[in-house]
């Protein structure tokens, strides 16, 4: 056979391997989603804002017709009623969207024999191939990227005075109206602490305590705060919240420095033999994987597809496993007691 010959008949075979590979993977998802409306409806626990879940439950009820609940918690309070439920031998959440500790909360998890890896678990998008592999830890699958922004109060910032980037912070026409929420709130933030400790040193939290910064309990009631005037700046903040004040007529926006870090979500499956609703639940992941669904998780502004990274900041840093391990230490230098 000459190279010709060999190049085609290799293309050819290529050419149908995937092609069946598609056909299995649909046979898949037809029997999955004949499972899932069995199943009826889909639990879901979230860190994500209220917003996206919504969205993207309408959106996937429409296309598939399985309803969902879910219950919308800051990161680390989604993973410790996870935990306290599981612990018990309950097992309410079908899966789960978290960010911050996500990956090696599922590590330990699957130990338990809590949570299945997403990896294993079956999902068309990903067996088909089509979901970006680099995304998949195993334990969890990445769906969004959310980078972390400063959000502003637009009645109470002149165009000219708006943050550029993290310096923003200790400047002195800001002092006692920056907001900050508890870092031990969601291990999340910490990967934004993390980074402007490195590329600053501690230097820079001496100067944003002598700001007076108000603290504040979660990312929620500081984004809050901003929106009824409390203060001008507020960060760890991202496009989802953001946005979602907004269409309630606050006057808020965001800006996001080129150099940053953010919030990466993952979804973590509840172990098929332990959850209510395991079809729908893979479902409901696997539209959320799909280009469809993640485009849907992902309309915010300032939030970014995994379909789609040429959005992403210019000097963006993926999130690191050891931030955690600074927790105590940024809390200290932020001066929450």
């Amino acid at each position: 056979m000459n190279c010709n010959h060999l190049v085609h008949s290799l293309g050819l075979a290529a050419m149908f391997s995937m092609m069946a590979g598609n056909v299995v993977a649909q046979a898949d998802l037809d029997a999955l989603i004949k499972a899932a409306r069995a199943e009826g409806d889909v639990t879901i626990y979230s860190s994500a804002t209220e917003n996206v879940v919504k969205r993207t439950g309408d959106a996937f009820t429409a296309k598939y017709g399985v309803k969902y609940n879910f219950v919308r918690m800051s990161g680390t309070l989604n993973l410790q009623r996870y935990s306290t439920e599981a612990e018990a031998g309950t097992f309410a959440a079908d899966f789960l969207f978290n960010a911050g500790a996500a990956v090696p909360f599922a590590r330990e998890s699957i130990k338990k024999g809590w949570v299945e890896p997403v990896s294993g678990a079956g999902i068309p998008a990903l067996t088909s191939g089509q979901f970006p592999a680099r995304f998949v830890t195993g334990p969890t699958a990445l769906v969004q990227i959310a980078p972390w922004s400063i959000m502003y109060n637009t009645n109470l910032v002149r165009a000219a005075d708006l943050p550029k980037d993290w310096t923003a912070l200790i400047d002195p026409r800001f002092k006692g109206k920056v907001l900050i929420p508890d870092p031990r709130s969601t291990d999340a933030h910490l990967d934004l602490w993390s980074l402007i400790l490195d590329k600053y040193g501690e230097g820079f939290f001496t100067k944003l305590r002598d700001m007076q910064p108000r603290q504040y309990g979660n990312a929620v009631q500081a984004a809050n705060g901003i929106a009824a005037g409390e203060g001008i700046l507020h960060t760890p903040a991202v496009g989802q919240t953001m946005q979602s004040l907004k269409d309630k007529g606050a006057p808020v926006d965001i800006i996001t420095p080129d150099h940053t870090v953010g919030v990466e979500m993952q979804v973590i499956l509840t172990h098929r033999a332990k959850a209510r609703h395991p079809n729908a639940a893979r479902l409901f992941v696997n539209y959320v994987m799909t280009p469809e669904g993640n485009k849907v998780f992902n309309s915010d502004p300032g939030s970014v597809s995994v379909y789609d990274t040429v959005a992403l900041p210019k000097q963006y840093e993926p999130t690191k496993p050891d931030t955690p391990l600074r927790k105590e230490l940024i809390t200290k230098l932020l001066g929450f007691k």
